[in-house]
């Protein structure tokens, strides 16, 4: 049976400029991360790999055509990334977080804020006319309250958690997915040489999981693939073409599910 991979990653709105100005961020273009988007879209077309681009709603009320038009790619399907990604004026741009943390156990803060963001973030792709199912809580720090809410709203799947291995289950009456490959978060933070150890350690992982694992997912943000021109990108596709894995997004799972054989082997049944 071929190893099937998800490969998904997220595409954040522009800071404030106060933020920017703080990230160091004002010689970068505004929307240069939708714009590596585009690119990371546009190169695993070329490769007929699809995959799933979980955005913020800031990012549809922002740029609204230039997410319609990234949607004109079939290879493409949309999930929720939270509204602001925790950095807007109710976050006290990302000021207030180690205090939502600390009171309410939780950086999305609390549960009145989250059931605010969440219906913000909902409205924004309706506005678009985007019905998503899938979810990804900015920081993978969704909690109960959350999932509980995202199925009342009408999200079938979240992908917050992270394993070693393929998880997949179901929970507060919405599915989830685990990504079970390295995130590339800190990338961005990393000096080049220990990033080029990061890609080559990656590389190798890559290719014993794909080898041992029966479905893989994978966590890219296109902002980061953009450091190195996507070259990494290029190398983690062309690595799974060889081992012949097949590529599916994220609803996949949804419409499909996923089973555990006796043997160990995963495969996709009926729900």
């Amino acid at each position: 049976m071929k190893t099937m991979v998800f490969i998904t990653g997220d595409v954040h709105h522009p800071p404030d400029f106060i933020k920017r100005l703080w990230y160091g961020e004002l010689k970068l273009r505004e929307d240069y991360e939708i714009k590596a988007g585009f690119e990371f879209v546009k190169i695993l077309s070329e490769h007929e790999v699809p995959c799933t681009l979980f955005i913020t709603g800031k990012l549809c009320d922002t740029f609204p055509e230039t997410v319609n038009a990234l949607l004109l790619n079939d290879n493409v399907e949309i999930g929720a990334n939270t509204y602001y990604a925790f950095r807007g004026p109710l976050y006290g741009y990302t000021l207030l977080i180690p205090v939502y943390r600390r009171i309410f156990g939780a950086s999305y803060g609390p549960k009145l804020l989250i059931r605010h963001d969440v219906f913000k973030t909902t409205y924004a792709f309706r506005k678009l006319r985007v019905q998503t199912i899938a979810w990804r809580t900015h920081g993978y720090e969704g909690n109960d309250y959350l999932y509980s809410l995202l199925a009342k709203v009408g999200y079938k799947i979240a992908s917050d958690c992270r394993s070693n291995t393929f998880k997949f289950f179901k929970r507060y009456g919405i599915f989830h997915v685990c990504i079970n490959m390295p995130v590339d978060d800190l990338l961005p933070n990393m000096p080049p040489k220990e990033r080029s150890r990061w890609y080559e350690k990656y590389l190798k992982l890559l290719n014993i999981k794909a080898k041992r694992e029966k479905v893989l997912v994978l966590q890219l943000h296109p902002a980061n693939m953009a450091l190195d021109d996507f070259d990494f990108l290029l190398k983690v596709i062309k690595t799974l073409l060889k081992l012949n894995a097949s590529f599916h997004k994220i609803s996949f799972l949804v419409s499909n599910g996923v089973l555990k054989s006796q043997r160990g082997d995963y495969m996709c049944a009926k729900p």
